[in-house]
Formats: C-alpha cells, structure tokens, sequence
C-alpha cells in the first residue's frame, strides 16, 4: 500500500492532502489492527448493494480457510457468492469454537432468499438449515455426502436404476487443456424418501456423473443433490456449475492473484479487514471489465489507476 501511494501520490492528491507525506508500512499496520472488522464489513455489504443487485436466482455458500493469517487460528470464512455478478454479497466468520454449520445460518439472515436457489456444499446438509431456507421462501440445492445416515445411500440406490430417470441432461464443456462431459439425471419421485427421512421441502433428487479427459487420461467423479425446488436436468447441470465456479472464480483469484495464504497477517482484526479489503478490490476489478473474456490480472496491469477509486471509498468510510 506504501509503494502504491508513492508510485501514484500526484494522482491521489485529489483525494487525500498528505499534511505529514505519504503513509508508512506501520501506518497501514496500526490503520488495519484497529479498524472495527464489525463496522467495515457492513461498509463492504452497503458498497456492493449499492452496485447491483442480484442478477441472478441462484446464490452459492461457500467456505474457505486463509493460511498463515491470524496469531492462533487461521481465518475461515463462509461467503454468499454469485456467479453472474461475479460479488461475494455477503460474509460470516467461522468462530474458533465452532464451524460453518453455526455460520451458515447467520450468512442467511443478510441475504434476501425470496425466489432464490441456495446452493451449499454436503456440509449444508441439516435439516433445520433447510428449514430455514424454505421458509423464508428460498429453495435450496444440496449435495450429498455420507454425512446423513442412510439419507446419501437411499439416493444413490434409487437413481441407479434407469427407470427412475425422468429428466437427463448432457453438457459438454472444452477448455485449459481438458474436455469434460457432465451427465445429469433428475427425479421428483420423493414422497418415499420423505416419509423415510421428513426432510423440509424436499421435491427433487438427482445425480451428476462428470467425466473428464486430460492429456489421454480419463477420470470420473459422481455427485448426488437434493433439492426444495423441481429442478430439471438441465437446471441441476447449471446450479452445480456454478457452484464450482466459486472456486476458479473467487478461491483461486484470492489465493493466486491476491497472494492471500502468502500474506501472514498476524493481528485478526487485520486478516478480516484484509479479507474483506481483497473482495472489495476484486469486486470493482469485475466491474471495470470492457471484455468478459479478460483475466483479473490483466485488469490490474492496465487500470491499476482504477484503485484509486477503492481508496477513495476507504477515505470516505474513516472520514465521513
């Protein structure tokens, strides 16, 4: 942040008047271990809804811890993301005492649910989670583990038998040196399985089988769902795309572009303002896109002026 300051201080003085120079290292420091997390993450929420809103029916819940930060526990944070608009909504902390199961419902409550597919990983799979999500007029999207009893198994045996595909899909996808076939395969036969198991809303059952070839090898992965909405193949095929792109999308820019698990910032209060800090970043780079097919990093390369912007919200929020 010092060397950009430096590198870019006839610009900013626009924006700031530097009665004592340019910020130190340390300045920084102090700045970050002392700003209320709280507080700046409810900035963050008020800066991306004053962007956009929603663009998009399905919302995808994910977590992920970020190494080397905080003095005793590593930071780990569930995020509300959404493919089309390319924005982490929303935030929670996972406490140190605890995991995403408690956060997740906390995530929940910032987020409007109305009409909207919640997508969650196999940790999402609690009854009063989905309870939740129906009732505030959501729907939810879940895939399977064999964290549920016989709930995983029940599924798998049902859609093994070919009859009781009522919905298939196919789609094909070709790309960074793979060609991958993604297989889904869809039933709203669920009353017995409701009266078995009496899970909130469930109306859909069903399976993606993916087979991908690299480099002449050929590997195969199958995932089972279930869902409180009656989904068609071709739906399930999308809502668990883009639930995968959370990682290429947000995890792996994160960790590749921003250099996050490399950070080792010590102070919590400073890894969760930082945290939030990236998204902020990362979200006005996707809105200054003039190309969709631009890489993150090539934005930054030609637009690292447009951070200027950034700073300028941060200096509104300290000041204002």
């Amino acid at each position: 942040m010092q060397d950009f300051v430096e590198m870019h201080r006839e610009a900013l003085k626009k924006y700031f008047d530097f009665p004592s120079g340019v910020p130190s290292h340390d300045t920084y420091q102090r700045l970050w271990d002392n700003l209320c997390s709280n507080q700046f993450r409810e900035c963050f929420g008020a800066f991306v809804e004053s962007l956009q809103k929603i663009t998009s029916d399905i919302m995808n819940i994910d977590e992920k811890t970020i190494r080397n930060s905080s003095s005793n526990k590593p930071l780990h944070r569930v995020s509300a993301w959404c493919y089309k608009n390319k924005m982490v909504f929303a935030q929670e902390n996972v406490n140190e005492k605890s995991n995403e199961i408690k956060a997740i419902p906390k995530l929940l409550k910032l987020l409007d649910l109305e009409n909207k597919i919640i997508t969650i990983n196999a940790m999402g799979a609690q009854r009063d989670m989905c309870q939740k999500i129906v009732e505030r007029k959501g729907d939810y999207g879940i895939s399977l583990k064999g964290n549920q009893g016989t709930l995983f198994e029940d599924v798998k045996l049902f859609l093994s038998e070919l009859n009781n595909h009522e919905f298939i899909n196919e789609n094909n996808d070709k790309g960074h040196g793979r060609i991958e076939q993604r297989v889904a395969v869809v039933s709203h036969h669920t009353k017995w399985l409701n009266d078995i198991h009496q899970w909130p809303g469930l109306k859909s059952i069903g399976r993606i089988t993916s087979t991908v070839l690299r480099k002449g090898k050929e590997s195969k992965d199958t995932q089972y769902y279930i869902s409180s909405k009656l989904l068609s193949a071709f739906e399930l095929n999308e809502i668990a795309r883009q639930h995968w792109e959370i990682e290429n999308q947000l995890h792996w820019v994160l960790d590749v572009v921003f250099n996050e698990d490399k950070a080792c910032i010590r102070n919590d209060c400073a890894a969760k303002n930082l945290d939030i800090l990236r998204k902020w970043a990362l979200t006005i780079l996707h809105k200054s896109k003039d190309k969709p097919e631009n890489s993150i990093k090539s934005i930054m390369r030609k637009n690292s002026m447009y951070f200027k912007h950034l700073i300028h919200c941060v200096n509104t929020i300290l000041h204002g």
